[in-house]
């Protein structure tokens, strides 16, 4: 068996490896078993990679740093994550991002126009027409819309803002966080805040700055903006994991899971042999599709609800150049293509601009995003179509010349669960028909920023101790 310890001191509790099973050991998983271990819950965690951190990844190459996941992170002063990181000692470790990071960057007509942040470039931008700024600034005497019916994100934005913002803010927007497209997304369970607004405030522009000031006056100073790690995001995951110690095991596959009269057994592939565990708590933290596979034995479960949440495919391109390779100057987080420019990728990270350290020192790294839901064809394309699709991109957007010193390509088949109508009714049926003692876990739930994946954890760890199934002392 691998490092994990299935049992403790003395023998089983009660006849329990331990009390709960926590599988997975994705950020969510790792909140979950973080908040129990800090709650005195005998615990065990099983990954079936041979690394924690599932999406978090980070890896050297060549000198280059590469985020196989998220580049960054953000938390706000009531996410469980921010305590989280004083606790684990990160807050002393946080890499602020560059002042570049707040230029953002638009495709329009083939060229690069910055997203405006003042009220003097809103008026300036020639991503908007007058018609489009004006549409904008008459947002506030659009009725809130309450007649109970769910709305896609672009009806929502055409209704309240018009056409010409969808298609140069929101849209590029929905493609840079989800891969997708705003027709497909439900803006009540994809952007909550919106929708919040809208009935709170009603409307987007006043509801927006009254949470910023809201939020300015409970911010630190620490966690203020975007921010990572010295050693990438990785860090992250790796500090939980070495909270955790040996109650973590890696490259551990669960196969199967039955249910018995109190509590669980499951079936483990470790080094070619199969083992059992058993426990009287059980939290999967997966993604939807390997829930559902984990549930499927269960008649009653909700493995129909799980399999039918969909995944945007994206691949992701790490391109490195010698700065004078690239005429543009990379001043800002990156650029963003909208649905009406038909480009052939969603988007690029500057990622030497972001953060210090991310290429050798003369050299810049851009990471490029392919895909999504709308471009699933050119994220299954072979290694040297989608190179050449890359770099032509690139040439046409930033101006690189040449070829890359440097080109790596990183494939998630299914990356990012999409919000679509019906998700948050979705979720509230899987929830109903999960057993006692069984709990979820995931991006696919509750938000899929990393700050919500782990606050996901920790609202599966809470739900399994407030249910008092607990084992003796």
């Amino acid at each position: 068996m691998p490092e994990v310890q299935t049992n403790k001191p003395g023998g089983k509790v009660a006849g329990f490896d331990c009390d709960t099973l926590v599988v997975g050991g994705g950020i969510s998983g790792l909140a979950a078993a973080l908040t129990l271990k800090r709650k005195g819950v005998d615990v065990r965690l099983l990954e079936s990679r041979g690394y924690l951190g599932g999406a978090v990844r980070t890896v050297r190459d060549q000198g280059y740093l590469l985020e196989f996941g998220p580049n960054s992170l953000m938390v706000r002063p009531e996410d469980e994550l921010r305590e989280a990181l004083v606790e684990l000692g990160l807050s002393d470790r946080i890499l602020p991002a560059s002042p570049l990071s707040r230029n953002r960057y638009v495709v329009k007509g083939g060229s690069l126009f910055p997203v405006p942040m003042s009220l003097p470039s809103f008026f300036r931008t020639p991503l908007l027409s007058w018609q489009g700024r004006m549409s904008i600034l008459r947002e506030w005497r659009v009725p809130p819309k309450n007649d109970g019916q769910e709305e896609t994100l672009s009806h929502f934005v055409r209704r309240r803002l018009g056409e010409e913002p969808l298609q140069y803010f929101i849209d590029p927007f929905v493609k840079g966080v989800y891969a997708s497209h705003p027709d497909l997304l439900s803006v009540e369970a994809a952007f909550p805040l919106l929708a919040r607004l809208e009935q709170e405030h009603g409307g987007l522009i006043r509801g927006g700055i009254r949470t910023y000031l809201k939020r300015r006056k409970t911010e630190s100073a620490v966690f203020r903006g975007m921010f990572s790690f010295e050693g990438g995001m990785s860090v992250l995951a790796e500090a939980i994991g070495a909270k955790l110690g040996q109650d973590v095991g890696t490259s551990v596959d669960v196969i199967k899971y039955t249910r018995l009269e109190d509590g669980f057994r499951v079936a483990l592939m470790y080094d070619e042999t199969e083992y059992y565990m058993t426990s009287r708590n059980l939290i999967l933290a997966t993604s939807a599709g390997q829930a559902a596979d984990l549930l499927g034995g269960d008649a009653d479960g909700p493995s129909a609800e799980l399999n039918a949440i969909p995944y945007a495919p994206v691949t992701i391109a790490y391109a490195g150049f010698s700065k004078e390779q690239v005429t543009h100057p990379l001043d800002g987080f990156g650029l963003l293509c909208p649905s009406v420019e038909n480009r052939k990728i969603l988007g690029v990270v500057f990622s030497s601009s972001l953060f210090p350290g991310r290429a050798p020192d003369g050299k810049v790294l851009l990471t490029v995003f392919v895909g999504g839901m709308t471009g699933q064809k050119i994220a299954n394309a072979f290694d040297e179509d989608l190179e050449r699709i890359v770099l032509k991109e690139l040439a046409e957007l930033l101006g690189t010349g040449g070829k890359p010193e440097f080109f790596r390509i990183h494939r998630w088949e299914k990356a990012i669960p999409q919000y679509v109508l019906g998700h948050n009714e979705a979720v509230r049926t899987i929830r109903k028909k999960l057993p006692p003692g069984l709990s979820l876990a995931g991006n696919y739930l509750d938000g899929i920023s990393l700050a919500r994946a782990y606050a996901s954890g920790v609202r599966a760890a809470e739900e399994i101790v407030a249910s008092g199934r607990r084992l003796p002392a």
